[in-house]
């Protein structure tokens, strides 16, 4: 009797604390999370209600509600006025949120706040991050100084970006191999918009030289949206020089019939004058 009453309790108690559970799954995705100055980005909440019906999806930037979604109000979506958010009320609902115009100022973590319909009023939450950045309205350059090169030499290079935020993430590569790269930004610099730089300073071995040649690329980095790169080949002493020839090895061989034919037609020219 006491291990059947023991049972029966522990099934009515977990029938119970099924029922307080939070919403299962919910998840919030920023598309995209990365997101160019000016542009736009759309936030999606999934959910699972638990056979509950919806009471309310809420949208925090960082602590600040900014969107409503309420189906048992009129109307069912309230905006709030939050610093740097523009909503695109005719493209948001109760899954997503569209953003239009985005500044810096926007960049932190967003939030998505999904309540059941009572009596239990379940609550589910889900955080992410945008990041805010500006691309480099060209592309790098490089600049190298000490040519034509040889094996003990001093490369000296340096590579510039124009003026991002953050600042673009440059590498050196010396035929195919990494010779250099920026130092990691700090919190600071990644609040920042500035030219990237950075200089090459390498003694040359033979190991550098790809059969003579010197091939530099400095390519530049930023996100995951971003990579573009400069390729300059380098004036080497090692470079293979092509084979002098001569006019005639160019030509072709002139037979000896067609050699007969021209002195024949020469003497039957200098018979007419």
């Amino acid at each position: 009797m006491t291990f059947l009453w023991i049972f029966e309790f522990l099934l009515v108690a977990g029938v119970f604390f099924a029922d307080v559970l939070p919403l299962r799954d919910v998840l919030l995705t920023i598309e995209p999370k990365v997101v160019q100055r000016s542009s736009h980005s759309t936030l999606r909440c999934s959910y699972d209600l638990r056979n509950n019906t919806l009471y309310s999806v809420k949208w925090y930037r960082g602590r600040y509600e900014f969107y409503r979604y309420t189906p048992s109000d009129s109307p069912k979506t309230k905006v709030f006025p939050v610093r740097g958010i523009n909503v695109d009320v005719h493209n948001s609902n109760s899954t997503q949120v569209v953003l239009r115009d985005i500044d810096f100022i926007v960049s932190g973590n967003f939030s998505c706040e999904v309540t059941s319909d009572g009596p239990q009023f379940l609550t589910g939450i889900d955080t992410k991050v945008m990041s805010v950045v500006q691309l480099p309205e060209d592309l790098p350059t490089i600049r190298v100084e000490g040519e034509p090169l040889d094996y003990g030499d001093i490369l000296r290079a340096n590579c510039s970006c124009p003026p991002s935020r953050p600042r673009a993430t440059l590498t050196f590569l010396l035929n195919n191999y990494t010779v250099a790269r920026s130092e990691p930004l700090s919190p600071r610099q990644h609040q920042e918009l500035a030219w990237s730089d950075l200089s090459l300073e390498l003694e040359l071995s033979e190991f550098h030289f790809n059969s003579g040649r010197l091939i530099l690329q400095c390519i530049a980095e930023m996100e995951d949206i971003y990579r573009e790169e400069a390729v300059l080949k380098l004036g080497s002493v090692r470079d293979p020089v092509p084979e002098r020839v001569s006019a005639f090895s160019d030509a072709t061989s002139i037979s000896s019939e067609a050699a007969l034919r021209l002195v024949v037609i020469i003497n039957i020219l200098l018979m007419l004058t």
